[in-house]
């Protein structure tokens, strides 16, 4: 019989693989994240719906929303942070898709603060420089010294001049 990790990630996996179907609120939700330029705010989607987070989860599971609103919406689900979105926003973090990894990781920065840092730590350390430096920036963002040796390590190794960049900036707003 298949672990309950093992059988929360398969279907987690469905659920982010599978078309969603229309929620009640999915109009207002989609009109908030096909912005151009500003994302849209905490306070403008919370007036939508109490539960609207899960419109959110429904967009970014749907295969065939836009791209951009996706990405909007794993970045939103870091304004609410609870134990519904985490799973969600970390497995878009983990996932293939750059774009959804690097929203994921100003999600879990926004959300969850300091208790995303093994999560933002691995990130910072992954292969693909523009997650690196995605998570530099998300860390540079958590009001906790506990990033800051998080950030010295990765910039003692780090061979990417932007990414360095990033680091040098995320340590020089937390000290």
């Amino acid at each position: 019989m298949p672990s309950t990790p093992r059988l929360f990630a398969l279907g987690l996996a469905w659920c982010l693989a599978t078309p969603a179907l229309a929620g009640p609120h999915r109009d207002a939700v989609m009109h908030e994240l096909n912005g151009i330029e500003d994302p849209p705010s905490a306070a403008r989607l919370k007036a939508i719906a109490p539960d609207v987070h899960t419109e959110l989860i429904e967009i970014l599971g749907d295969a065939s929303a836009r791209h951009s609103a996706r990405a909007r919406a794993v970045h939103a689900l870091g304004w609410f942070p609870n134990t519904t979105t985490r799973p969600v926003v970390e497995a878009a973090l983990k996932g293939d898709d750059r774009l959804l990894a690097r929203k994921a990781a100003y999600a879990l920065a926004n959300g969850w603060g300091v208790a995303a840092l093994p999560q933002l730590t691995d990130a910072l350390a992954a292969s693909d420089a523009q997650l690196r430096e995605a998570a530099a920036h998300a860390l540079g963002n958590i009001d906790d010294k506990a990033v800051l040796p998080v950030l010295d390590a990765r910039l003692a190794v780090e061979d990417s001049a932007a990414v360095r960049e990033t680091i040098e900036g995320a340590l020089a707003r937390r000290r």
